[in-house]
């Protein structure tokens, strides 16, 4: 195999996983077919009323349409891309996301999930970690999210401007505890 490929393939096949299909969504919900992207890109998920963590795509509870609610996600080392953000869209019930590692997560994602209405009035919890393509702009994108209550960031390297970015971010978030472990 010549040099590269290997990872042209794998960014394919990142790609196709992102990819939103509506079909999928009127048939099974917001919630299964979120839960069912997250899984295939690596993401755990976590419902309402359930301390246990979903990670194996094939043993996604089954039920009545809408009888699982996403309320974390938990998408560290995951392959999760702006084009599949869309999936977040139709979730009511998310309080607390964990994105860590995430090569594929950059300025555009945060920007995206930030004007979910959805994510706006139920994100409380934010933790960005070891995402390397997220800069100052990302960050603060996030002052969207109105009921964000905590917001974690650690090892962001292509944060330049902290002081002003969190000066900023705290301003238009008054009530947010930020707590970063930053160079």
């Amino acid at each position: 195999l010549p040099p590269g490929s290997c990872r042209a393939f794998w960014g394919w096949l990142n790609a196709v996983f992102n990819k939103v299909d509506h079909e999928r969504i009127r048939a099974v919900g917001p919630d299964r077919a979120a839960s069912e992207w997250l899984l295939r890109c690596g993401a755990l998920v976590r419902y309402q009323g359930s301390p246990k963590w979903q990670q194996d795509y094939n043993g996604l509870p089954t039920g009545p349409l809408g009888k699982y609610k996403i309320e974390a996600i938990n998408a560290t080392d995951s392959c999760i891309m702006h084009r599949g953000f869309e999936y977040l869209d139709g979730l009511e019930h998310v309080t607390d996301i964990k994105l860590e590692k995430c090569m594929y997560i950059q300025d555009e994602c945060l920007q995206r999930l930030s004007e979910t209405s959805n994510l706006q009035k139920s994100l409380q919890q934010l933790k960005i970690i070891s995402c390397g393509n997220v800069t100052d702009k990302g960050i603060l994108a996030l002052h969207k999210l109105t009921n964000l209550e905590y917001l974690y960031l650690s090892d962001l390297p292509g944060i330049r401007e902290k002081e002003t970015t969190f000066r900023v971010l705290q301003q238009a978030l008054p009530k947010l505890e930020l707590e970063l472990d930053l160079e």
